[in-house]
């Protein structure tokens, strides 16, 4: 099933946006010596109201959008490294300014050695559209830009990492 951003499809997307949106802010915001899978767990519960099943065109669709998200999510930010990393600041595609036209279902952490990105899916103009962007907007925002970009997808719960200049 191919993730398309269709007029069809946007009402579930932009929900799903605003629940991971939530979900990774509030656990970027808790104390890191709280972090942990299960609070993750428990924050994804808290904000499950966000996603309405009548916003997808089933309850299959639902329970599987729900289950790789949230796999995904553990996947991405569970482990006991990840606890203790501090992020500096979350970028939301739908921001005002530089980040205006981005989709608006992505969202960037920034860590004090790379750019977290969470993205659908694997697309090579998402991540080139990233690498050109983010560094003048992380020099904005905290003075320097990371050289390591990790895209982390959503969807498939592959990882990659680029490199960006800091130029």
């Amino acid at each position: 099933m191919a993730l398309t951003h269709q007029k069809t499809q946007g009402a579930w997307v932009y929900a799903v946006h605003r629940f991971l949106h939530r979900v990774v802010e509030a656990y970027c915001e808790t104390t890191p010596s709280l972090r942990s899978p299960f609070q993750l767990l428990k924050l994804i519960e808290m904000h499950r109201p966000l996603l309405s099943l009548s916003l997808f065109p089933s309850p299959l669709h639902y329970g599987l959008v729900l289950a790789k998200v949230t796999d995904h999510l553990l996947q991405f930010f569970g482990s006991a490294d990840e606890t203790e990393c501090k992020p500096l600041l979350l970028v939301d595609g739908g921001n005002e300014g530089e980040a205006e036209d981005w989709n608006g279902t992505n969202l960037c952490i920034v860590y004090r050695d790379r750019v977290r990105v969470l993205l659908w899916c694997e697309e090579e103009r998402e991540i080139r559209n990233y690498k050109e962007r983010l560094p003048s907007l992380c020099r904005e925002a905290v003075g320097f830009c990371p050289h390591e970009l990790e895209c982390c997808f959503l969807w498939t719960g592959g990882r990659r990492i680029e490199w960006m200049s800091a130029g």
